[in-house]
């Protein structure tokens, strides 16, 4: 049975996120979740100073609560938590995470969905209108916004994965109005849920970050 390792960048396990990707890598394969934060509590995250950091992420503790962290804390924590998991034989290590991170040290194949989605995305619109969905306001500098990037007209908004599903359909009719050609959730905290709100309110093709690279994933263990 082929080992798969999963690295959060908040708390493991990820029982928002999992299931739903299981469900397309199918049976025989074993799972080992470890988690950037598993080793802290959320007075520990909450107590971190986020000041003007330019490079937030948004993650989940165990109890579901939402925090944002500095993506220089966590990136030694990933690779503790790289570290560990091929201790137990992992065939290949997913980072949970749609955030850009540099190389970390394996001996394992590190799947990175940034990498992923991006090549999704430049292969389904070349020009056009883009709609990018962040988890966090901090991310898009407190605004939804558009601008003008690889020949694309990109237009970013927000919403938390972790909230009521309210803030979904509010996010939905926004971008409803924007005549977007193409839809990204840019977090691998957006269910399928997710993604039928914001589809059905548009009518435009929606990619689901976890479930695109859940089908890369299996590509390549299976």
């Amino acid at each position: 049975m082929k080992k798969i390792g999963i690295i959060t960048i908040g708390q493991s396990p990820r029982p928002d996120i999992l299931p739903d990707m299981m469900m397309i890598l199918g049976e025989g394969y074993e799972v080992i979740e470890a988690g950037a934060l598993d080793d802290y509590s959320l007075e520990d995250i909450q107590k971190l100073d986020l000041g003007k950091k330019e490079h937030l992420l948004v993650t989940r503790m165990r109890d579901g609560t939402e925090v944002m962290i500095p993506e220089e804390f966590v990136e030694p924590l990933i690779q503790q938590r790289i570290t560990e998991v091929e201790k137990e034989g992992t065939d290949v290590i997913l980072l949970l995470c749609t955030g850009r991170f540099p190389e970390f040290e394996a001996k394992s194949l590190i799947v990175k969905p940034s990498e992923i989605v991006r090549g999704a995305v430049d292969a389904a619109l070349r020009k056009g209108r883009l709609g990018v969905v962040y988890p966090g306001k901090k991310q898009i500098a407190g605004r939804p916004r558009e601008r003008v990037e690889n020949g694309r007209v990109v237009y970013v908004d927000a919403a938390s994965p972790y909230g009521p599903m309210e803030e979904v359909e509010r996010l939905a009719e926004r971008l409803a109005e924007k005549n977007l050609d193409l839809i990204l959730l840019n977090c691998m905290g957006f269910g399928y849920k997710m993604k039928q709100i914001v589809k059905e309110k548009t009518g435009k093709p929606v990619i689901q970050a976890n479930a695109l690279v859940a089908r890369v994933l299996k590509e390549l263990v299976s």
